[in-house]
């Protein structure tokens, strides 16, 4: 397992098990895009496998990061809220925006009761370009 870099004051999270490694999974994907005049953002499709039985849920968080790894726009889908499999947007106003190549990476949050995992998918580069 990929070594864990945490902010200063964060609880490190309980070691993943085996098990639960293999239970839970995600991925993200998208398009290239347009920036087209407003804040028009971007759409991105998903997929989630977590355990769903007592005490657990799930969260994802999908970032946009651009080429100096910076966040410039993030979602959230939540288990109840949101389904295992679907599509998102990024809201950004394409004024703050640079055309060129962004990566769309999505982080898998789950939990069993008191026990909380995280889980990277593997990032999707993208292109976006001025009309």
């Amino acid at each position: 397992m990929a070594a864990l870099l945490l902010p200063v004051g964060v609880v490190p999270l309980t070691t993943m098990p085996a098990a639960a490694e293999d239970a839970a999974s995600a991925r993200v994907w998208s398009g290239d895009g347009v920036l087209r005049k407003g804040c028009p953002g971007h759409r991105y499709g998903y997929a989630v496998k977590a355990p769903t039985g007592n005490g657990d849920s799930w969260s994802l968080e999908v970032f946009l990061v651009n080429r100096r790894g910076q966040t410039v726009a993030m979602s959230f889908q939540a288990m109840g809220a949101d389904p295992k499999r679907g599509k998102g947007r990024f809201q950004y106003c394409s004024q703050n925006m640079r055309p060129g190549r962004y990566k769309v990476k999505a982080r898998l949050i789950w939990s069993h009761y008191s026990d909380e995992y995280h889980l990277w998918a593997k990032p999707k580069t993208i292109r976006l370009r001025r009309p």
